[in-house]
């Protein structure tokens, strides 16, 4: 199945961007929402408020023109003044005004019924009261019900117009309370949307991340294979692209390396076995015999060229397990068995260090193939008598694993430090800490180890072990 592809913007930055803006977006647009949602709710409280107040003095003034006009009408026809006649038409005037005013702020049915009648009862009075004719005494407090009926309507109309202002102050809380649950819907709605398009968006961004990630791991576990294919913005991808050029010129270099290896190796394996069989011929007195200092040099040129060959077949060795992936069939094998074998080569080495060899073999039996296991043990125990001090010791156990068996190499050196620790396994590293009184490696041992192990299926590592100081420890895997 071909992979998904998805639409990348052509530059990482503009993406970067295009995710800011849409996460933006639904927040800026709820942000928006609820600032006119607000700005409603301050204008109707305002204009409430505005109502109110109005309604509330329009009402207590028309309650105190009532009385005025009452005041000024007694004035004008009990004391029989002309003079008092334009002030009682003016207070009639100005009770007829805040009756008209009120009229157009009062929205409730009880209070316009009051009022409407508050208005008949003043229209009705002013055309008994108004000023061109006097009343006598008699007939003026034959009014005074009428005066009572308007004082009464008035207070009515108060008692009214507070009511209907408390029904809006009513209906202004529920509104109130509507709007905040509506903020906090918009905004529960909000936040999951924002997270999901953060979710998105942060995927989008990390996958090529991750890919190009993944590629650079994978350059650095030296596997030169086909990287994964990265996706994402075009200069995401163009990055991809050069990373595999790199690829592909490090497998180059890499097969130049192992060609080179081949053919050095095979150079320099004939004139080798010649100076070999001249030495060989020299120290059977073929050519004469020798005295002391000539025997003591042939040794010499004996050990330098075992210690030369030993190098070349470790070369040989590498460049095979490198170049061929067939691997010979595994079997069970005895691991006390592999070890005697490797353990009488290095006798020599042993004896020559006095150092003492312990072995704790809790799973006797590892299925491998019988040379792996050998070549594995051998460079082994050659870097632990490599760095062993004088009269050290050397611990070789094993036990059963999870799905397999594990086996630990252990010595006393002055053991590998931690930034080293993976990188001990790659060829040709030579560690900072190298003892003075040895000849120096070619750096193939460990790698010949982790090659071996990797190829049947197991794994090595170094591993705290105390009170060893240095511990190698190999997995290999039961049998199918």
């Amino acid at each position: 199945m071909p992979p998904v592809s998805y639409y990348y913007p052509r530059s990482f930055t503009i993406l970067v961007i295009i995710a800011m803006g849409v996460l933006i977006l639904p927040l800026a647009s709820g942000l928006i929402n609820a600032v006119h949602v607000l700005q409603g709710v301050v204008d109707t409280q305002r204009q409430f408020a505005r109502n109110s107040l109005a309604v509330t003095r329009d009402v207590r003034q028309i309650v105190e023109s009532v009385s005025q006009v009452q005041r000024a009408a007694g004035q004008y026809h009990l004391l029989q003044d002309a003079e008092f006649g334009p002030a009682l038409k003016m207070r009639f005037d100005e009770l007829e005004d805040r009756l008209a005013q009120l009229d157009g702020r009062l929205a409730d049915v009880p209070s316009r019924a009051t009022l409407s009648a508050l208005q008949a009862r003043s229209r009705s009075l002013y055309r008994q009261l108004r000023p061109g004719s006097f009343l006598d005494s008699e007939r003026f407090h034959a009014l005074g019900p009428a005066f009572d009926a308007m004082h009464a309507g008035a207070r009515t109309l108060l008692v009214e117009a507070d009511a209907a202002v408390q029904r809006e102050l009513q209906a202004l809380e529920a509104t109130l309370q509507s709007t905040r649950q509506r903020l906090i819907g918009l905004a529960l709605a909000l936040i999951p949307l924002t997270l999901i398009l953060a979710a998105v968006f942060s995927w989008m961004i990390n996958r090529p991340i991750r890919q190009l990630k993944a590629a650079i791991q994978q350059l650095g576990q030296a596997d030169l294979g086909p990287l994964p294919a990265i996706n994402g913005p075009q200069d995401i991808v163009e990055l991809g692209r050069e990373i595999e050029w790199l690829r592909q010129r490090l497998q180059a270099l890499e097969e130049q390396k192992q060609r080179f290896l081949r053919h050095v190796s095979h150079e320099l394996k004939t004139p080798l076995a010649s100076l070999r069989e001249g030495v060989a011929l020299l120290g059977d007195e073929l050519a004469g015999s020798l005295n002391a200092r000539q025997r003591s040099i042939v040794g010499i040129m004996d050990d330098g060229s075992r210690e030369l060959q030993k190098r070349i077949e470790d070369l040989i060795r590498y460049g095979g397990m490198v170049r061929d992936a067939a691997q010979p069939p595994a079997a069970p094998q005895a691991l006390a068995e592999a070890l005697a074998s490797v353990l009488t080569r290095q006798q020599l080495a042993l004896d020559a260090h006095a150092i003492g060899v312990e072995s704790q073999l809790d799973a006797a039996t590892v299925f491998v193939d019988r040379s792996q296991l050998e070549t594995v043990l051998d460079n082994l125990l050659s870097n632990a008598v490599k760095f062993s001090p004088e009269g050290g010791r050397i611990l070789v156990k094993s036990a059963p694993a999870d799905g397999g068996v594990a086996v630990w190499v252990c010595d006393q050196g002055t053991g590998i430090p931690r930034p080293e620790r993976n990188r001990v396994f790659e060829p040709f590293f030579q560690g900072a800490s190298q003892p003075a009184s040895t000849i120096k490696g070619s750096g193939l041992g460990l790698s010949i180890v982790r090659e071996a192990v990797l190829a049947a299926g197991g794994s090595v590592e170094v591993v705290d072990c105390p009170p060893w100081s240095t511990c190698f420890r190999l997995t290999w895997p039961s049998p199918p």
